[in-house]
């Protein structure tokens, strides 16, 4: 799907991806849309030392997946486990940089696509949401953030300065007993796991907030919807109590004031729609190999708690990289079962506009029918269009992964 060429390449994005956006920006992630050129040129330097960071993590993991073989099956389905997360993120970071532009327009949708459909009470609905999505964001970046200082943490604690107090298996070319070496190489393993888990999660709580922004959309559409269908009742009752040259008036006036409104909720829908279809773009392919990821995850970790039935510490270890491991997943297919949700929504509402104005325009009425039958395809985000996320994909995938 081709952008509109009269996109505004510098739109400022709304305040409540503000903040997400500058983070990405100062993690190499996502350039930031209004980044200067010598910011810009800062962020490359950046991105290109963390993805030669991970790139050599990985080579160290393969390294030693080799070396070691399956002779230790404790060890070998650690690194696997670690060793398909950070390869995962690797590709949602190549993922990003191919489609930056496509995730820099959908960041400033809602003044650009958005903001013509707007009315005056729809404000505080939409500041309301704000708020709601910005505390279950930071609640959610906190949860990743006290799993991932857990994961670094708790084996120096245990093992103290040696190959063991680190958080990950690595095939190293010297010896990490010595303070001089452990601490660089702790750092080094600490920055992959924040990287690679922390900034994920922020990765994710950027794309839930595109979702959410959609849905909220589509929340005011249906809301709209129905309150015309309220408004004509009420203009048509009190109209019959008027003079009948005012009421003439007032008539061919509800009917210009209905299809001007009209005309708007279907431009709505459609915008609705287009950024629909363009998030899809943006998404699927990663969603599909993150999806794909967690579950083999998954595996791993339920393999490393079942190893670790003896010892209390090491099955909270692997259980907390667990949960953050269903965490990401959950998130997305939340969302994305009330997008779904809403999306269905528009189609009931379309219908009881439909036999409620009854005195409208036959060509009119054929509108709302197009957009209700539109709407009976609920809009949805998928995994690459195998499944679409939600409530009941969660369950299908982690019953697999169980299973």
């Amino acid at each position: 799907m081709e952008l509109p060429p009269s996109t505004p390449p510098a739109a400022r994005p709304p305040h409540e991806l503000e903040y997400l956006l500058r983070l990405l920006h100062w993690t190499g992630v996502l350039r930031h849309p209004r980044a200067e050129s010598w910011a810009a040129g800062a962020y490359y330097l950046r991105s290109a030392a963390a993805n030669a960071a991970v790139a050599a993590f990985l080579c160290s993991q393969a390294l030693a997946l080799w070396r070691g073989g399956t002779a230790d099956i404790d060890r070998f389905t650690l690194l696997l486990s670690t060793f398909n997360t950070v390869a995962a993120w690797l590709f949602r970071l190549g993922h990003i940089a191919v489609h930056e532009r496509q995730f820099h327009y959908l960041a400033a949708q809602l003044d650009r696509d958005f903001g013509d459909f707007l009315r005056p009470h729809d404000v505080h609905l939409m500041e309301t949401r704000d708020q709601d999505l910005r505390r279950f964001v930071l609640a959610y970046i906190w949860f990743g953030t006290a799993g991932c200082l857990w994961w670094i943490i708790f084996p120096l604690l245990r093992f103290g300065f040696c190959a063991a107090g680190l958080p990950f298996i690595l095939e190293l070319p010297y010896d990490v007993t010595s303070p001089l070496t452990f601490i660089p190489t702790w750092v080094f393993c600490s920055f992959i796991t924040i990287h690679a888990a922390v900034v994920t999660i922020v990765v994710d709580s950027f794309n839930v907030s595109l979702i959410a922004q959609l849905r909220v959309q589509l929340i005011l559409l249906s809301r709209n919807i129905v309150d015309l269908a309220n408004e004509d009742q009420d203009l048509t009752s009190s109209i019959k109590h008027m003079p009948s040259e005012t009421s003439l008036s007032s008539d061919a006036m509800s009917g210009f004031q209905i299809r001007h409104q009209l005309r708007k909720m279907i431009l709505h829908h459609q915008a609705i729609i287009r950024n629909t279809e363009l998030m899809e773009k943006c998404l699927g392919a990663m969603l599909l190999g993150q999806s794909l990821s967690i579950g083999a995850a998954v595996c791993f970790q339920l393999f490393q708690v079942a190893l670790s039935a003896e010892s209390l510490a090491e099955a909270g270890k692997f259980g907390c990289y667990l949960c953050v491991m269903l965490a990401q997943l959950f998130v997305y297919c939340w969302f994305g079962d009330e997008f779904i949700t809403e999306s269905e929504k528009v189609a009931l509402a379309a219908y009881s506009a439909v036999t409620s104005l009854q005195g409208i325009h036959i060509s009119q009425k054929r509108s709302l029918l197009l957009m209700m039958v539109r709407a009976q395809r609920p809009l949805r985000i998928t995994a690459g269009g195998f499944f679409p996320l939600s409530r009941e994909s969660f369950v299908s995938v982690r019953g697999c992964s169980l299973t």
